[in-house]
Formats: structure tokens, C-alpha cells, sequence
């Protein structure tokens, strides 16, 4: 044990290059540089306020964490989705302990200059509501009125909609976006959430991508399976791609067509609702060459017929500033992909978040620029970062109050 503790520096060093290595080797290039990123940023912090933390937590409890978290990432080498019992043992407190460390950071910059950090519990007891708060299903109403008139020159944050006197006259859309089938989101749990949404009967079930993880894309099955519950709602649920969608693109086609889902990839349908016919349109998710990309996408879109309302499904809400809206207007933008923020204080009433600190990008929520809005959920599940903070997952439908 102590020539452990004498030596962390050096054993993390080997670790996290054997680690790197390994995924090189026999899982991708591009799974080595991502992980090997994170562990690289995780192993810094690590080290450095690694003499603090032995000073309030057991050293063998910390090693065993230290641990998971570079068993979690070889775990990964073979992508396949995990039993609970490897969730319960390996992930979640593996990522825990990864999530806590790197939000650490400012703990380990001042330990860099001074002898002492104080409160260093408190990322890691922030983390541990963080994973909770993975979880967590709070549903929501969200209204938005086509006939508000704010038309903002530039991409601004706009207020939701007071509560309609009769929901009978709004259409009634749940949109489910970046479910991110792995850690935090089993078969059975997307399978709930797809049921719960066909329970509420809404005009349309929109899906704005990024279904799958690097543990999901390598289970074949386990995307259409999760989806099940969507199969008997046909002709009312459609699909975009989002941009980890192209990492798998033919399981994410083949399990939307094994439950008659229609993914609309640059085209636009007229479907008939309760209330009358609205185009849905689906863009597609690009990483090169977007403006063009989606400029030719627009364009060639059919002239719209006699519908009473236009509603697109825009993956990456960024992608909005690469539209030339005027060339089609549509009257409502539903985006995902940011995870809302991932981290800030909406659970406390607020609109803050980490991308609206340091960016004007929209981060969650309603958005408005000219005669077009964006609404940006906030995400049926989440990816990347371990866990949400402050960020809650998403649950909502969305009532759109027609223009008169």
C-alpha cells in the first residue's frame, strides 16, 4: 500500500498510456484520442490534489475508485451494452469519481500554488447529486405561441407561453431527443419513456437524433428494442439524424424503419392532424461543409402546401445560423444536442448554464430570431460528461398554439 501511495504518480502515468494504448489497438483511433483527452485532464487533477484527499477519505477506497474509472474506460474496448450489476459495481461509481475529479479542477490549480485546499469534498458530494440526478423524470408543459410577436434580428432567448385556456386547440407534440442508449439509459428505461409518451397521445412524436453511445452502436438490437414501444403509432412519429447517429448509421436506420418510425433526412411531409395538416421537415446533421449543405437542403424543399403550421426538427440548434430561413419559413425549430447546458442552475428556477456563461449559442429553452423560433430541449437522456448538474433531463410536451 504505501509503495502505492509513495509512487500514484507514476502508476497513473503508466496506466493512462497503457490504457490509451490498448484502445489504439483493438477498439479505434478516434475512442483513443477522446478517452485518452478525458483521462489525461482526470489523471492531472488527480495526482495533484491526490495528498488532500487521502487526508479525509480511506487511501483504499480512493485506489479502488482511481481504479474503476480505467476499468470503465477499457470496458469500452469491446462496445456491448452492461448488466446492472456492471453498472452498479463498475460505471456509475467509476464515473462518478471521474466527473467529481475533473470538476476538482480549481481545487488542484490553487493546490498548485498554495500548501492547502479546503472543501474539497464538495465536487465530489456535487458529483454524487449529479449521478442522482441522472435519473431523475420530471415532466413538464411547455407552451409556445406562433402568434407572439417578438422578432428579435438576432437569436435571442424568448419567454414560454402562459398555460392555454383549452388544450384542445394546440398541437400537442413530445419530442424526444439525444436518448443516448448506455450508462444512464437502459432498454427498458427508453422503452418506458417511449411508452409514456404514446400514453399521452400527442399529435406527433418527434425523435431529433443521437440515439446511441460507444457502448450501444456495437448492440445491433438493442436500439430497435428499445424503440418498440413506438412501432403501433405509426404515421405519426418521425426522426432526423443527430451527429453521433453517423458513427452507426445503419443500425439507427434500421431499428427507426423496424418500428415504422419515418426518418426524414433533408425531405418534409405533410401529415394529417386532428387539428389540420402540418409539414414536418427533418434536416440533416452535418460536420463539414454546413452552410452550403443545408442552404441546397432548403431550398429544394416542395413549396409548402395549404398547412397550418410548419414544424422542423433541427438536431445541433447551432445549425439554425447556416439556414437562409427566408428561402422556406417554418414556423418552429425543435433542436436537442446541447443536453441543455449540462451543468447549471435550472434546478433552481434559473436559465444559467455552462454554455450560456461563456457563449451566446442557445443552450435550452425557447429561442426566437426574425418570424422563426427554436426551441432547444433539453434531452431525454445525456453523453460525454458523466453526469448533469443542476441540468435536469427532459420530459415534456410541447403544446404549440396555432397562428390565427
Amino acid at each position: 500500500m504505501n509503495f502505492i501511495l509513495d509512487n500514484i504518480g507514476t502508476i497513473t502515468l503508466f496506466l493512462l498510456v497503457f490504457t490509451i494504448v490498448v484502445s489504439w489497438l483493438f477498439r479505434s483511433k478516434e475512442f483513443a484520442i477522446i478517452r485518452g483527452v478525458i483521462l489525461t485532464v482526470y489523471s492531472l487533477v488527480f495526482v495533484t490534489i491526490f495528498g488532500t484527499l487521502v487526508s479525509f477519505i480511506p487511501p483504499l477506497i480512493i485506489l479502488l475508485l482511481y481504479s474503476l474509472v480505467f476499468i470503465d474506460t477499457l470496458l469500452l474496448i469491446r462496445p456491448k451494452m452492461q448488466p446492472l450489476w456492471v453498472r452498479i459495481v463498475i460505471n456509475w461509481p467509476g464515473q462518478w469519481f471521474l466527473g467529481a475529479t475533473i470538476i476538482a479542477f480549481p481545487w488542484a490549480l490553487w493546490l498548485v500554488f498554495f500548501s492547502n485546499a479546503d472543501f474539497l469534498y464538495v465536487p465530489y458530494i456535487l458529483g454524487l447529486i449529479g449521478i442522482l440526478q441522472n435519473f431523475r423524470i420530471s415532466e413538464e408543459s411547455v407552451v409556445i405561441d406562433l402568434n407572439d410577436n417578438a422578432q428579435p434580428s438576432q437569436l435571442s432567448r424568448l419567454e414560454l407561453a402562459p398555460p392555454p385556456s383549452n388544450n384542445n386547440d394546440t398541437l400537442q407534440i413530445i419530442q424526444l431527443t439525444d436518448p443516448h442508449l448506455g450508462p444512464y439509459m437502459s432498454v427498458a428505461r427508453l422503452q418506458h419513456i417511449c411508452k409514456n409518451a404514446v400514453d399521452k397521445q400527442p399529435d406527433l412524436i418527434l425523435l431529433t437524433g443521437d440515439f446511441l453511445t460507444m457502448e450501444s452502436k456495437g448492440s445491433a438490437q438493442a436500439l430497435s428494442q428499445s424503440l418498440q414501444p413506438l412501432k403501433d403509432y405509426r404515421g405519426k412519429v418521425f426522426a432526423c439524424m443527430g451527429n453521433h447517429d453517423y458513427e452507426a448509421p445503419e443500425i439507427v436506420k434500421t431499428a427507426l424503419a423496424n418500428n415504422n418510425i419515418t426518418l426524414l433526412i433533408d425531405e418534409a411531409l405533410v401529415v394529417e392532424t386532428r387539428l389540420g395538416p402540418v409539414e414536418v421537415i427533418g434536416f440533416d446533421s452535418h460536420s463539414k461543409d454546413r452552410k452550403p449543405k443545408l442552404s441546397n437542403a432548403i431550398k429544394s424543399l416542395p413549396n409548402k402546401k395549404n398547412v397550418i403550421a410548419s414544424i422542423a426538427m433541427l438536431h445541433d440548434p447551432t445549425h439554425l445560423s447556416d439556414l437562409p430561413l427566408a428561402s422556406h419559413p417554418i414556423d418552429l425549430y425543435l433542436s436537442g444536442h446541447t443536453h441543455g447546458g449540462l451543468m447549471g442552475l435550472v434546478s433552481l428556477g434559473l436559465k444559467t448554464t455552462v454554455i450560456s456563461l461563456f457563449s451566446k449559442s442557445p443552450d435550452h429553452g425557447l429561442w426566437g430570431i426574425d418570424n422563426t423560433k427554436l426551441y432547444v430541449h433539453r434531452g431525454t437522456g445525456h453523453y460525454g460528461f458523466p453526469f448533469r448538474l443542476g441540468v435536469p433531463t427532459e420530459h415534456s410536451v410541447i403544446k404549440v398554439t396555432l397562428k390565427k
